[in-house]
């Protein structure tokens, strides 16, 4: 049987040289994570017994603010501590001003997959993601893309959709990023933090952007373009395991997030939320923390769904979605007895239900989905 990962969402600083219209993780002049809870945190994520692949997600504020020498403690201690049965991948998440050619060779030597924050087209993206001085970071990332591209490191774009991004069209997004031969993305709706400080787009404006997308994006009909979201929806759509975590059930467990200080919380989404808090990682036994209480918790939260679930033919194949959007958000309208995923999962089926590709694209993703778990 394939073991699932675990995934690490290392939170080594939350500093940024960013100033974002909807970031509520900036936290200015927050230090970076000292040497021994980095070491610590290998060491007690590579711990665990229940798997032998390991995923470490660089996460900040803004990671490469650490520092070039940082990322090479980390992987010297990733090499001193695992065993030669387990599997390791580095993923860096930034905001992509900070790649100088020192740093792309590192995440070249060292195999990183790299993702790349860019809102979409030059007047959208500088409007929302400007440098701290106002500044825009347009053309740097731009740049960055194109370096990534020559050295052929793998990455993707992360774009974040506000009530800013409504006004323009999904045509023009896909077409920008055709143009830009950018080809995997995701499409993430703004969230609000624990406390619901900040701007969350609503399902009924997410959703109904993501249907314009999709329809789009199949009359586009190039293959090279690959859409996180709409692979998911696809094999949903089609009965099928989600490749997503928010479609894969609870993830307690099997996501960790570690902040600067040490401290760890279930998945990044809550780390604002003191409820959603393991421990210290000086007190944590990894190995038993899916035993806990606190776990038992967290898990009874993420598998109580709302009636309108209970009651959905679909809900065997979303698993009920993202917590985070249940639970913290309501983002789903699920306690009206409404859900914008079900709609938006009917709306994929009826429109590829006897589409020639989507056979062939769900073996593509079914495929990819075996190749990163392995």
């Amino acid at each position: 049987m394939m073991l699932l990962p675990v995934n690490a969402i290392m939170k080594i600083t939350r500093d940024c040289n960013l100033n974002c219209e909807y970031c509520h993780d900036r936290q200015p002049g927050n230090s970076n994570m000292p040497f021994e809870q980095l070491a610590l945190a290998i060491d007690r994520i590579l711990s665990i017994e229940s798997t032998d692949s390991f995923r470490f997600i660089w996460h900040g504020g803004e990671p490469l603010l650490a520092g070039i020498d940082f990322f090479r403690k980390a992987v010297a201690v990733q090499e001193y501590l695992k065993n030669p049965e387990q599997k390791l991948k580095n993923y860096l998440q930034t905001n992509g001003t900070l790649l100088t050619k020192k740093v792309l060779e590192f995440l070249e030597e060292f195999d990183f997959t790299v993702g790349v924050s860019l809102d979409g087209p030059e007047g959208l993206h500088d409007a929302q993601r400007p440098f701290l001085n106002g500044k825009p970071t347009f053309p740097i990332i731009m740049k960055t893309i194109e370096e990534l591209k020559q050295r052929s490191i793998p990455y993707g774009v992360i774009t974040v959709l506000t009530s800013r991004s409504m006004e323009i069209t999904p045509r023009e997004f896909l077409r920008f990023y055709q143009k830009n031969e950018i080809f995997d993305i995701c499409f993430l709706p703004v969230r609000a933090d624990c406390g619901l400080i900040g701007e969350t787009l609503e399902g009924e404006a997410y959703y109904g952007f993501m249907k314009e997308l999709f329809d789009e994006w199949l009359l586009l009909d190039d293959p090279r373009l690959r859409i996180r979201e709409f692979g998911d929806m696809l094999l949903l759509s089609m009965g099928l395991p989600g490749s997503m975590c928010s479609s894969s059930g609870s993830c307690v467990c099997g996501t960790y997030s570690v902040e600067t200080d040490g401290s760890v919380f279930h998945c990044d989404k809550y780390n604002q939320d003191d409820y959603y808090c393991f421990g210290h990682l000086s007190v944590l036994d990894f190995n038993q923390l899916p035993y806990s209480t606190k776990a038992a918790e967290l898990k009874h939260r993420d598998v109580t769904l709302p009636e309108v679930c209970e009651s959905c033919e679909w809900q065997e194949h979303c698993a009920g979605g993202c917590s985070h959007d249940r639970l913290v958000e309501h983002r789903l309208a699920r306690n009206d007895g409404v859900c914008h995923m079900l709609s938006m999962l009917k709306h994929v089926r009826k429109k590829t239900r006897h589409h020639p590709k989507v056979e062939e694209y769900v073996r593509q993703a079914q495929a990819l989905k075996l190749n990163r778990l392995s």
